[in-house]
């Protein structure tokens, strides 16, 4: 008996993060996992990198980073996903936005990392998922989507099979419990390790899939590369037992079977969430009024944005630009840590909440003024707007504490 498992990692930064946030997780994280990786060259891994990091990676000067995850994608030992630019949560904006973001995605890491940047795969900020999402994930050309375990609706758990959507998108779970003991250092040694993976002492092959931030190796536990990733690495393309493998490895090992529609979640969402009807506990929480604001906030931006857009053609050049310069900042604005940041489940931050809330609100003023002047009953609709969205911004600095 053979288990195949996967490692996940996901590294990712907000638009809004600060310099030396990010220089410190690129000294703690993603250079020593890299160098980690380059060391054992019959390692593998499955990352996602969000457009965002790549380009901040870029503008403050990391572009060695860049440099080795190409090289290490060259060499066959990292599999790249594809994902939304700006990680915005995918079940909480409109189709469009999500293809937007979806290709805002691609074209950067294809600048970055050129032709080696062929993702197979989809991550879905945050595993969040639902009914509406999957449409426009295989209009994108994507074969698969990895989720939460907790988003599996079979009453049987896919570990020697690979599910599959109605529309035909291959679907891939994480195992939650392996996950967050990984994650949170509960499991001190290779071997440790290996039998955690072999918890269904059975005879036949299966498959585990193990996904968490790759900041949590480094930079959340500070010994975990040195102390977890190098020794793993090492000693597991060697093992018989445990198999270190691509997810389209796992898939091309694996039969596809059975169709099934997921169940609306993150990998935050707990059961009892979702027995609440509260799938997106730390983004959209009924019960929590800065959410239901921050929401309001975002749709207000985005039906500002797509009104100005109708105008588009008779905007001069000015015009444009401050048309333009609103839909970047929309973009960016849709990140989803401005709201992880509100959750207070136990995160909180109002710097973070500000600086995206803000992104949205000068998305709406570089919107209002693209828009040419002899189109009165539409500056007037925004005048509107953009005083309902003052208000609610009032509510949001003033629940702030």
């Amino acid at each position: 008996m053979t288990v195949y498992f996967n490692l996940f990692l996901h590294i990712y930064q907000p638009p809004v993060q600060i310099p030396s946030v990010i220089e410190q997780i690129v000294m703690e994280s993603y250079r020593p996992i890299l160098y980690a990786l380059k060391e054992h060259p019959n390692a593998k891994i499955t990352l996602n990198i969000n457009g965002s990091l790549t380009e901040q990676l870029h503008d403050y000067k990391y572009d060695d980073v860049i440099e080795l995850i190409s090289r290490l994608a060259n060499n066959g030992q990292i599999e790249f996903t594809g994902s939304a630019k700006y990680h915005p949560l995918l079940p909480l904006i409109p189709a469009p936005e999500i293809k937007r973001q979806i290709e805002l995605n691609n074209q950067t890491n294809e600048y970055f990392f050129g032709k080696i940047y062929q993702p197979k795969g989809f991550f879905p900020p945050e595993m969040a998922v639902s009914e509406e999402v999957f449409d426009p994930i295989k209009d994108a050309g994507f074969e698969w989507i990895i989720m939460s375990g907790i988003a599996n609706s079979l009453p049987e758990w896919p570990t020697t099979f690979v599910s599959q959507h109605p529309n035909g998108l291959k679907l891939l779970f994480r195992d939650d419990l392996i996950s967050i003991d990984t994650a949170f250092d509960k499991m001190s040694n290779v071997d440790a390790f290996a039998n955690r993976l072999k918890y269904k002492n059975q005879d036949h092959d299966y498959y585990v899939i193990i996904a968490l931030d790759g900041e949590t190796f480094g930079h959340h536990i500070k010994h975990a590369v040195d102390s977890f990733l190098t020794p793993l690495f090492q000693a597991a393309p060697h093992r018989d037992d445990i198999k270190m493998c691509s997810i389209s490895e796992i898939m091309e090992r694996f039969p596809i079977a059975n169709t099934q529609k997921i169940k609306a979640s993150s990998w935050s969402t707990m059961s009892y969430d979702i027995q609440q009807g509260n799938p997106f506990p730390l983004w959209l929480d009924p019960h929590n009024t800065l959410h239901k604001d921050q929401y309001k906030f975002m749709m207000y931006g985005l039906t500002t944005v797509h009104l100005a857009y109708k105008y588009y053609n008779s905007m001069n050049d000015d015009q444009k630009g401050m048309y333009n310069n609103a839909r970047n900042f929309l973009d960016r604005g849709l990140h989803s840590c401005q709201e992880w940041w509100a959750s207070k489940r136990p995160w909180y931050s109002p710097d973070m909440i500000l600086r995206g809330v803000n992104e949205i609100l000068l998305a709406v003023i570089n919107a209002k003024r693209s828009i040419p002047k002899n189109a009165v009953e539409i500056l007037d609709a925004m005048n509107l707007i953009l005083k309902a969205m003052l208000e609610t911004h009032t509510n949001i600095v003033l629940s702030l504490d």
